[in-house]
């Protein structure tokens, strides 16, 4: 009994084994069917052939120039007997008066409308009366014209705005306010730039106003 079961499997195995043959050998032709074939080409070089010159005898191979670089220039102090040139000297300096002096930066003028405080007001040094227009003479216009004007640190009226009144008096009381000077505003004792009310008077009685 137990002589049938060791034939049994010695003839399992050689069958095991004769179809494990079999399957690699399927697998080997099928990937040689199957997978392309890959050639790989191999270019060849053939070298040139390099012929020598011989140079002539007397040529000479043109060496580089160097870069010259010029020397600063400096005062050098002349011996007594070496003559100095007449142009060698330093000429005088001659400062122009435009340019002794940067220009004044301009005022700080607040815009209108804008509020500045001041312990002073500013006072007329010279006030300009405006002509009477001859058409409003005609016409027996009189009236009032009220400004505002933007007086600088300095005195001097930089900008005019005319509040209400005629409008026939408009442009002139706008050239003569831009005559009048006053007192700069103060506060503090420092100067400053502030609008001020100003009327300007037209009356026929007195033919100005």
């Amino acid at each position: 009994m137990a002589a049938i079961k060791t034939y049994l499997l010695r003839e399992q195995a050689a069958l095991f084994f004769k179809r494990s043959v079999l399957l690699a050998l399927l697998i080997h032709l099928f990937g040689l069917v199957a997978v392309p074939e890959y050639k790989i080409k191999v270019r060849s070089y053939s070298k040139k052939d390099v012929e020598a010159i011989e140079l002539p005898v007397d040529m000479k191979v043109p060496e580089k120039e160097k870069a010259t670089v010029p020397r600063p220039t400096i005062p050098v102090e002349a011996e007594e007997d070496e003559d100095v040139p007449e142009d060698s000297t330093i000429e005088e300096t001659v400062l122009d008066e435009d340019m002794a002096a940067p220009d004044e930066p301009p005022p700080v003028l607040p815009k209108f409308g804008t509020f500045v405080a001041y312990d002073s007001r500013p006072e007329p040094i010279k006030f300009v009366a405006p002509d009477y227009p001859e058409l409003a003479k005609q016409a027996g216009i009189e009236g009032t014209v009220v400004t505002q004007l933007l007086i600088g640190t300095d005195g001097r009226v930089y900008d005019v705005k005319v509040m209400n009144g005629p409008e026939i008096f408009h442009a002139v009381v706008r050239a003569a306010a831009r005559k009048c000077l006053f007192t700069p505003a103060k506060q503090r004792d420092k100067p400053v730039a502030v609008w001020v009310g100003v009327p300007f008077i037209f009356s026929l009685k007195e033919g100005r106003g």
